[in-house]
């Protein structure tokens, strides 16, 4: 299967250039491409889907980045579970149950601690050590007083690679949500989450992908906020 699989990324593009002589990288515009012909079936369960992701690649670089790609345009974000009013400790709803990479999967929607486990749990089965990061999308705990905070908590990731940390934000690189102002109350939710499982298995449920939040400087991205912010 890998040989059929090199030849269909190789007969649509070429190899970028590499950074080392022994490792080949792909564009961003190649992975993209092959992220999207993932088979349905392949779909359903983290081990076949790691497999497929991850098979044309030979370095973590690109198999990091192509596990990404697809959590990218294939979850989408749930902003009705991050703007509860019924708690007062945090923006989540009380109804919120964290979610494992497994029902992740299945459900296709979540926020960034469900987004944050799935890269870290299929970067594993791909044999990439990754981690998640939580903290706030952000400086909160510098610019914030702690009941402004809670809005700005977030999770997101990194990996090694030759001895780096690569930092990977697949929430921010997400395109699709589904937004809270379409669906104020659970009867309008069940039924829009309804034609969101419906649209997914037509396959027409595939997002756009913001790739500046791969491989990104987490600590440029804080500067640039707090830029923003003084400018404000």
């Amino acid at each position: 299967m890998r040989y059929f699989i090199l030849l269909f990324l190789g007969s649509l593009f070429w190899l970028s250039s590499a950074s080392c002589c022994y490792a080949q990288q792909y564009s961003s515009k190649q992975i993209a491409a092959y992220v999207r012909k993932a088979p349905s079936d392949v779909e359903k369960n983290i081990a076949p889907l790691v497999k497929y992701l991850t098979e044309p690649f030979d370095n973590d670089y690109d198999k990091a980045k192509s596990i990404a790609f697809w959590i990218a345009s294939h979850i989408y974000y749930d902003s009705y579970l991050y703007n509860g009013t019924d708690n007062k400790d945090t923006y989540l709803r009380k109804s919120y149950q964290e979610q494992t990479p497994a029902k992740l999967l299945r459900s296709r929607v979540g926020i960034c601690v469900d987004y944050a486990a799935l890269f870290q749990a299929m970067c594993r089965k791909a044999g990439i050590t990754a981690r998640t990061v939580n903290g706030y999308a952000y400086p909160a705990h510098l610019a914030f007083s702690a009941s402004v905070r809670r809005n700005y908590a977030h999770a997101w990731n990194y990996f090694y690679y030759r001895g780096k940390k690569i930092y990977v934000d697949t929430t921010f690189m997400a395109g699709g949500s589904l937004d809270a102002d379409e669906y104020p109350n659970s009867a309008k939710r069940k039924r829009a989450l309804y034609q969101f499982k419906k649209q997914n298995k037509e396959k027409e449920q595939t997002a756009s992908i913001y790739g500046y939040y791969f491989d990104f400087s987490y600590k440029d991205e804080i500067s640039r906020k707090n830029r923003i912010h003084r400018e404000q």
